[in-house]
């Protein structure tokens, strides 16, 4: 939405940005400028429309109270937007405050030694924090979103200007309020000139058909989640090659020469034994990386998610309340409700698929397939076939979503993990039943290679254009796309003011993360080695849509979507596990279609059915056993890496071992100073006890003394 700017609602005076201001922390750009005066803001919030102006007000106060006073301690000024009304905020932050922020948030930085840790202000001397680049834009706004994400209700209380909404004491506010549709967005600001010395490294690598990338920038500028995905991305992409290259002196083999079973076996077992390492060595680089980046072995405390709902209680480990939900009744709703509609879909899909072989075989009946015609007509079905599974895909995508969210879960990472298997158990079977029908129920080899062929090839076209294509036509039809004058301006962020700057990437669209790009190449996977054997090209394909989607994925995260809060990530999770057990799909699959094969079974010609099934179903535990052994011989770790971890451990104890000894030490000082002390009393109790005893030994002692003048007192008064 258009804004304009208006006056700060707090003193942004300019010491508020000169030493404690955001320019020695990030690199230099308009809102990190040292001699700018001006507020320089790293992040907006837009308002919803019906979001009233004394939630605006009460957020906004909020956001700048002291940490103190329960708030954010954030810097923030409003705009105005075309309306004139009051519906976005711009949010900095001193650089005391991103400090404080970086060490609440326990981020990982790298000592003046070399070494990474966490930052601590304690130890504020050993990290070079006056080096403007100690903290980078994409940690500054990662700690604002994390300063955001801890403001809370001190207490139960309606949201003011919506008195519908209840906060009970202790709930986060902004996650509570984007659940309200009570904020529209919230997201971080490209840098302009850092974005184009980063795009200018990334997009040169693009014409020179090179599959290198800048991971430690892209890392920097969008955060660890995003480098690890373009990374898994590229090393996928590299390692392709391999399968390609086989591949095609497979196809070209079988074209000039004939079929060969033993080529048909080997193919197979290359592309079962390359999976593996495959897998394997990613293990060991993304460890690797994880390590540098200091994420590796990372503990993520999580709260409960702002859509999450129950009763409310006390949290065992907070100790502040919060809403609990029983296990029970979520294991019922998966179970008994979004299991049985997720089968229900899948048999429409099924009888979707069925009429598509239908509609082929009255083709068939009606043309003759070996002539241009017929072969066009012919592939008319499965073409529409692959349209209409990515069609399914999408509105089973939204349906997976709302039954995801009924389920109630209450972490963000047991919401992706349900979400991932959801998608994955639906996915697989929607994309891959036909094939799977093709090959073991029709015994079709033929039909099957050309489905697989249609299958990969019109879906990734297809892709292509809704993720990239479809997004930039309309970035051209709504100006977002600017003339080269213009993108030299707009790089040069010394002639760009903030509020263009919002105004631009207000109406870019929202980052939807990786989710749907792992997904896709997960599908990609499977298609290329569930059935390898059959059309050895796939690979092929996959390598030439992958070069292009390193190039589309850059751009679409750099020029058509906004700039997403960087997240911390060691691995890419969940997907790890999804491609491990493709790989042994892939095992069974290509046992069955080697077993299937009549070149392999004229070896055998006198053997009996029940011992041919019997001879491959060894071979097929064989192989799950070779690739098991693989997995097992290559460590998921380097060794310099396990020497490293080990090294840490053993610093970590000796400093353990230290502050207990000097802890025994100090309780041994105080117990020796308190014997001394107790001694000291003694002694000097006793010498007192020993004057007294002289006192009393003395003739008479004093009595006498007392005896003589109280006598002489007596006749004294006598006389008197």
């Amino acid at each position: 939405m258009p804004v304009t700017s208006r006056r700060p609602t707090r003193d942004h005076s300019p010491h508020h940005h000169g030493h404690d201001g955001c320019a020695h922390d990030v690199k230099s750009s308009i809102l990190t400028k040292p001699d700018s005066s001006r507020f320089q803001p790293l992040c907006i919030l837009e308002f919803s429309k019906k979001t009233s102006p004394a939630t605006r007000e009460w957020l906004l106060s909020r956001i700048q109270a002291s940490r103190d006073d329960g708030g954010a301690g954030l810097e923030a000024e409003t705009a105005l937007d075309e309306n004139g009304e009051e519906t976005v905020l711009r949010i900095g932050a001193s650089k005391k405050r991103l400090l404080e922020g970086a060490e609440m948030a326990c981020l990982k930085k790298h000592c003046k030694d070399g070494n990474l840790r966490e930052f601590s202000r304690v130890n504020l001397d050993q990290f070079p924090h006056e080096d403007k680049h100690f903290l980078t834009t994409c940690d500054c706004q990662r700690i604002i979103y994390y300063l955001l994400l801890q403001i809370r209700s001190n207490e139960k209380q309606d949201i003011p200007g919506c008195s519908k909404l209840v906060l009970y004491k202790g709930q986060r506010v902004i996650p509570k309020c984007i659940d309200a549709k009570l904020i529209a967005q919230l997201y971080p600001l490209h840098i302009p000139e850092e974005l184009a010395g980063l795009t200018k490294i990334w997009y040169a690598t693009f014409n020179t058909l090179s599959l290198d990338q800048p991971i430690e920038r892209i890392r920097e500028y969008f955060g660890e989640a995003m480098g690890i995905y373009f990374s898994f991305l590229g090393f996928y992409t590299k390692a392709l090659f391999l399968p390609a290259g086989v591949g095609l002196f497979y196809y070209l083999y079988y074209t000039f020469f004939g079929k060969s079973s033993h080529g048909y076996a080997v193919f197979a077992i290359f592309n079962l034994i390359w999976t593996t390492l495959f897998l394997e060595s990613w293990k060991r680089k993304c460890a690797t990386m994880a390590y540098h980046w200091g994420t590796y072995g990372m503990v993520k405390f999580e709260e409960a998610r702002a859509e999450f709902v129950g009763v409310l209680t006390i949290n065992a480990v907070t100790g502040r309340k919060e809403p609990y939900y029983p296990k029970w009744k979520r294991q019922l709703k998966k179970y008994a409700v979004s299991a049985p509609i997720i089968f229900v879909i899948l048999v429409m899909a099924f009888f979707v698929m069925l009429a598509s072989f239908k509609c082929e075989d009255y083709i068939m009946e009606r043309y003759d397939v070996k002539t241009t015609t017929g072969s066009i007509m012919f592939s008319l079905p499965s073409c529409v076939y692959a349209v209409v599974i990515l069609v399914t895909n999408g509105f089973y995508r939204n349906l997976a979503k709302w039954l995801n969210d009924w389920e109630n879960h209450r972490l963000q990472s047991a919401y992706e993990n349900n979400l991932i298997i959801k998608l994955v158990v639906f996915d697989f079977a929607n994309c891959f039943m036909c094939l799977f029908y093709v090959a073991f129920w029709l015994q079709d080899m033929v039909r099957l290679r050309q489905y697989l062929a249609t299958l990969l090839i019109v879906q990734q076209l297809l892709q292509q254009f809704l993720e990239t294509g479809l997004p930039y036509i309309m970035l051209l039809i709504r100006g977002g796309s600017k003339g080269e004058e213009e993108k030299k301006k707009d790089d040069d962020a010394d002639g760009v003011e903030v509020a263009e700057l919002a105004n631009e990437q207000s109406k870019m669209d929202l980052y939807p993360g990786t989710f749907d790009d792992y997904l896709e190449l997960f599908l990609q996977f499977g298609y290329v080695f569930l059935f390898s054997a059959v059309y050895p090209l796939a690979a092929i394909w996959a390598l030439f849509n992958n070069v292009i989607e390193i190039r589309s994925d850059a751009f679409k995260v750099s020029r058509v979507c906004q700039r997403p809060f960087g997240q911390s990530a060691a691995d890419i999770g969940t997907w790890q596990v999804t491609f491990e057990v493709m790989g042994i799909i892939a095992v069974l699959t290509n046992t069955t279609l080697m077993a299937m094969s009549p070149e392999i079974r004229q070896f055998l010609p006198e053997m009996t059915v029940t011992n041919y099934i019997l001879l491959f179903v060894a071979v097929e535990h064989v192989f799950l056993a070779l690739k098991a052994a693989i997995a097992i011989l290559i460590p998921d770790l380097p060794r310099w890496m396990e020497i490293e971890l080990l090294k840490e451990e053993y610093e970590s104890r000796q400093v353990y071992l230290q502050k207990i000894s000097e802890s025994h030490k100090l309780d041994v000082s105080t117990t020796q100073l308190a014997e001394q002390r107790e001694n000291e009393d003694i002694e000097e109790e006793e010498e007192n006890q020993s004057d007294s005893g002289e006192d009393m030994t003395k003739p008479n002692g004093g009595h006498e003394q007392k005896e003589e003048d109280l006598t002489w007192a007596d006749m004294q008064e006598s006389q008197i």
